[in-house]
C-alpha cells in the first residue's frame, strides 16, 4: 500500500487537531457556522474574524480559533497556494498575502479552506458533548 494520503484525509486530520477532545455546544455551533461564514463573507474577512476571536473569546473557543488561524496559515503555506508566501506564515503574513493574492490564488485558497471548514463542521458534530443540550440534535 502506498504512503499517499487523500486530500480529505489530510483535512480531516487538520480539523481533528484543531478541535478539543470534548467539543462544547458553543464550539460546535461556531464550527458549524464556518462554511456559511466563508461563503458569505469571503476568506479574508472570515480569517480576520478568526484571528480576532482567537485573542478575545472564552478559553476553549479562543483556543480553537487560535489553532484554526494557525492551521489555515500553515495549510496555505504548505500547499503553496499564495504565490509570495514562504514555507511558513504567521497570522499577520497570511492576512497580508490574502489581501495581495491574485484572483486565482484567492479562489484556490478559498476552496481549500472551505473544504477544511466542512470537515470542522462534520467533526464538531461527531465530537460534541451532547450532555450540554440534553442529547438533542441541534439540526432538528
Amino acid at each position: 500500500m502506498s504512503g499517499a494520503v487523500r486530500i480529505d484525509q489530510e483535512l480531516a486530520s487538520i480539523a481533528y487537531e484543531i478541535l478539543p477532545e470534548r467539543v462544547t455546544k458553543e464550539v460546535r455551533t461556531r464550527m458549524r457556522q464556518l462554511p456559511s461564514r466563508l461563503r458569505g463573507g469571503g476568506l479574508a474577512a472570515t480569517y480576520a474574524f478568526i484571528c480576532a476571536r482567537a485573542n478575545d473569546s472564552k478559553a476553549e473557543l479562543g483556543q480553537a480559533y487560535g489553532l484554526l488561524a494557525d492551521k489555515i496559515a500553515q495549510r496555505l503555506a504548505d500547499q503553496r497556494i499564495l504565490g509570495k508566501a514562504g514555507d511558513t506564515m504567521t497570522r499577520q503574513q497570511c492576512l497580508r498575502h490574502l489581501a495581495e493574492a491574485t484572483p486565482i490564488e484567492y479562489a484556490r485558497a478559498s476552496a481549500e479552506i472551505d473544504a477544511l471548514a466542512i470537515w470542522l463542521s462534520r467533526l464538531s458534530d461527531a465530537l460534541s458533548d451532547r450532555s450540554e443540550d440534553g442529547g438533542a440534535d441541534a439540526q432538528g
